[in-house]
């Protein structure tokens, strides 16, 4: 009888949340709804660029809650007629959630982000389905990485 292979799958996005907003919303305006609803602190950052061919970047936003807490990204989809991923759904901007959320947390934030005046839709994603997102959030990391490592680069977008 033949062996059966042992294999160990890792996820590497195993602490992760991302939650799917749909919103005619400037990424300003989200972003300080964002703020007030869910008290967080969301900065503006160095937008993200996915190559060097973009005719301009994707406004990204940052907050750490502290240690052993949650970092929170707010990244828009859609710039200058470019889309950086396309869902069944319409999506304009990913709000990703790292680090293991509090239990009752997740459903609590959704319901707040629900309430947002001039959201259209607000949904988690699978990201077991959707396969397309692992590339992207390895992109995420490493900008967000840059920015935080590059003490100019931080500044600059703090002053802004």
């Amino acid at each position: 009888m033949a062996q059966k292979k042992k294999t160990l799958h890792i996820n590497p996005f195993d602490d992760l949340c991302i939650v799917a907003l749909t919103t005619p919303l400037k990424d300003y305006k989200l972003a300080w709804h964002l703020n007030e609803s869910l008290r967080l602190d969301l900065k503006k950052m160095a937008g993200f660029i996915l190559n060097e061919t973009d005719p301009s970047p994707f406004s990204f936003y940052y907050f750490d809650a502290g240690e052993n807490l949650n970092v929170f990204n707010l990244l828009q989809l859609q710039s200058d007629g470019v889309r950086l991923l396309k869902f069944s759904l319409p999506v304009d901007f990913l709000l990703i959630i790292r680090n293991t959320i509090p239990e009752g947390k997740q459903e609590e934030w959704i319901t707040l982000i629900r309430k947002i005046p001039g959201l259209t839709h607000a949904f988690i994603l699978d990201i077991e389905k959707n396969k397309q997102l692992d590339p992207l959030l390895e992109m995420i990391e490493l900008h967000e990485f840059t920015l935080l490592r590059d003490p100019s680069v931080r500044r600059q977008s703090l002053n802004k």
